[in-house]
């Protein structure tokens, strides 16, 4: 099967492109081919990214006519680059991974070359905007389209309500990385807790304060690995709280680096406060699987139980509260778990076959 992707792919930064990513290649595996067509921006993007050209095409964003109020133009461009890699591709599928910008030209692409249309939508992109009217009414319009709408247990119970038709829905297990990828090192933990993630508009939700004052106070050596719009606002409190000698930060890095980095580093901060956006962050399963502990706070804890983390990983799970973190003991003696590894596999195999069975139906109803 082709399946033509509109929507975030690497050199794309975060959790949808990487998770992607992993997913094709997986799928590359099994006989499937892809293209790509994505967007890059200052902001969004991993710098110094060798994509594959001959499959990724990107575009970059630029300035349209004075005359356009408030418009780069980038549907438009989006639906005349995917359409032509379209007609020359002939997929069997036309997929996208995120509402905005990418859900109108894939649905006018799927339509004019008449290709069933999965909406894989992720969890911000709803819920950012479930509460609007008007945004709901043109979700509505994209699900009406779409032949398939592969959706979480998140968020599936506000997707049934504006989904015309229930039997389009697939609901899927999350993200879950490769174990012979994601797997512990005998390496020195030379980091003792990593940051990684996009700094969005949200990103005082993250604990910030909490992770750089524990920092501050412990002399802990830290790395953070960053990007998005507003990673400017975290290195002037690295500055004002005289914290760049011991928190070393670099931009965001291709997926395929990220195990090397788990590696390298004892804890792994996973915070968010309730007012987040509720999803689970592909970096939480990156780093239990790769052996690295994680340091949680309740809701995150919360989030792992509704996710159905097996038991197995509790020794990687640090709930503390946030009055609690400066009595942690920075302690990466973690001994193998071969139970541990089997489970991994299990659940690992889970995904992919729930993924590839989303793609044999669907061409056995084309």
């Amino acid at each position: 099967m082709k399946i033509l992707l509109i929507g975030k792919f690497p050199p794309m930064q975060g959790g949808i492109a990487t998770k992607t990513y992993w997913l094709f290649k997986e799928l590359e595996k099994k006989g499937f081919d892809f293209r790509s067509v994505t967007v890059e921006t200052e902001d969004y993007s991993i710098k110094g990214n060798n994509y594959n050209r001959s499959k990724t095409t990107v575009l970059k964003l630029k300035k349209s006519p004075w005359h356009i109020p408030e418009s780069e133009l980038i549907g438009d461009r989006i639906l005349s680059i995917a359409l032509r890699i379209a007609e020359s591709f002939n997929p069997d599928v036309i997929e996208t991974n995120y509402l905005w910008p990418f859900c109108m030209p894939s649905v006018m692409v799927a339509d004019i070359l008449g290709k069933p249309l999965i909406i894989r939508h992720a969890g911000s992109d709803i819920q950012k905007f479930i509460n609007d009217n008007k945004y709901r009414a043109i979700m509505k319009i994209y699900f009406k389209r779409a032949t398939v709408v592969a959706t979480n247990h998140t968020v599936r119970h506000s997707i049934k309500k504006i989904c015309d038709n229930y039997e389009k829905l697939n609901c899927l297990r999350r993200y879950i990385p490769n174990p012979e990828i994601f797997k512990p090192a005998k390496t020195e933990k030379i980091y003792d807790i990593l940051f990684a993630g996009k700094i969005n508009f949200k990103w005082n939700l993250k604990g910030i304060n909490y992770l750089i004052d524990l920092i501050k106070h412990r002399g802990l050596k830290s790395l953070f690995v960053i990007g998005g719009k507003f990673k400017d606002e975290i290195l002037d409190i690295i500055k004002q709280t005289e914290t760049n000698n011991t928190i070393e930060v670099r931009d965001f890095v291709p997926p395929n680096l990220m195990p090397s980095i788990y590696n390298s580093c004892k804890y792994v901060w996973s915070w968010d406060e309730k007012e987040s956006v509720e999803d689970f962050s592909n970096i939480i399963w990156e780093a239990l699987f790769s052996g690295t502990s994680c340091i949680v706070n309740s809701e995150v804890n919360y989030r792992f139980l509704k996710e159905g983390i097996p038991t197995e990983f509790n020794q990687f799970i640090c709930k503390i509260s946030s009055d609690k973190l400066i009595e942690l003991k920075f302690d990466a003696d973690i001994k193998k778990n071969d139970c541990l590894d089997r489970e991994k596999v299990v659940i690992y195999d889970e995904y992919i076959k729930s993924n590839v069975a989303l793609y044999e139906n669907l061409a056995k109803a084309i």
